[in-house]
């Protein structure tokens, strides 16, 4: 998340803006010289999080205008000039403006208030699971569906066959309309399901369905210089649909020393908005035997292996999904991890 940008109208709400700030750690605090409408307008329309010391009504009535839809407008949140409450306005789950009210809250000693139903009830929201260990949603079109059953109480299913199984802590005890599945696809009725896995489904075709993909899946990657990003994404494409794996579960590049630079595997990996890891000669040749060593790698590279090891190493694990599967110039392995 940005750093907000803490707005505020009078001298006393600009010293509760900069103690908002130390007790945060990050945060631009403003005191607008000119008309506020216009200072309002112009940061809600940067996406920064935007603070604002004033009443509430200001807020809504100024804001109004620009409002779009959740799933884009940046978070807003509203602070009283005594410094006793907290209260998000817009984005509390999508934007994250819930979670900094709790920040803000503990910086100054004010009571968060939040409105949005899974937070007042204690229960999980369903577009938050796994979000702070880097899941992602895959079916966003049926949250509103699922998390209203959430909320009414109603019976959920979840399976999980990948990724931490504590996703749940943070929200509380295990919620008792939820219950888990030993199986896929469920047996029975249920209002909404959820499904965290790294594998690609289906999971459509009973009832709604929000699925959840962890970042468990390492590749290993070894190609020839000049390859470019289209033809590494093309033999990734390939892979996921041989082996049955979502490409949304991607969470690490892996790579020799001498291929950390490539300009097609750093935009691969820029693309995926993953990290690109490298080994060195010495760290490769250390993981053994390779299910296919390649006499030709050790002589270019001096190991009997780049994809293989480097998915293991990245991984860490001695056993691969996949072993090297060949391009025209790219070569892959496929690796799963454990979430720490």
């Amino acid at each position: 998340m940005l750093p907000p940008l803490i707005l505020a109208l009078t001298p006393r709400g600009h010293e509760l803006g900069l103690r908002l700030a130390r007790g945060l750690g990050r945060g631009e605090v403003v005191l607008p010289r000119g008309p506020v409408r216009e200072v309002l307008q112009d940061a809600f329309t940067s996406g920064r999080p935007l603070v604002c010391v004033m009443a509430l009504g200001i807020v809504v009535r100024t804001l109004a205008p620009l409002l779009r839809d959740k799933h884009t407008d940046p978070a807003v949140l509203a602070v009283d000039e005594a410094g006793r409450f907290v209260i998000p306005v817009l984005g509390g789950h999508a934007a994250g403006a819930n979670a900094l009210a709790h920040e803000l809250a503990r910086a100054v000693g004010a009571v968060p208030v939040l409105t949005t139903a899974s937070d007042a009830l204690g229960l999980p929201a369903v577009d938050l699971i796994g979000r702070a260990c880097g899941w992602k949603v895959e079916t966003p079109e049926h949250l509103s569906a699922v998390a209203a059953a959430v909320v009414r109480g109603e019976p959920i299913g979840v399976w999980q066959d990948a990724g931490r199984r504590d996703w749940c802590e943070p929200f509380g005890d295990w919620p008792a309309s939820f219950t888990r599945l030993e199986c896929w696809p469920p047996v029975g009725r249920w209002a909404g399901l959820l499904v965290i896995s790294d594998r690609a489904g289906p999971f459509e075709g009973h009832g709604p369905v929000v699925v959840h993909r962890p970042p468990t899946l390492v590749l290993g990657v070894g190609c020839k210089r000049g390859v470019p990003c289209a033809e590494i994404e093309e033999l990734f494409r390939e892979v996921c649909g041989s082996e049955g794996v979502a490409p949304r579960s991607l969470g690490l590049v892996a790579t020799a020393s001498l291929k950390a630079d490539e300009p097609g595997l750093v935009e691969f990996a820029a693309q995926h908005a993953v990290p690109l890891r490298s080994y060195s000669a010495e760290e490769l040749a250390s993981v053994g035997p390779l299910p296919t060593p390649s006499e030709a790698v050790r002589v270019r590279v001096g190991v009997a292996g780049v994809a293989e090891p480097a998915a293991m190493l990245a991984a860490q694990t001695r056993t691969l999904l996949m072993p090297k599967r060949r391009g025209r110039r790219v070569t892959m392995a496929l690796a799963r991890r454990e979430e720490a």
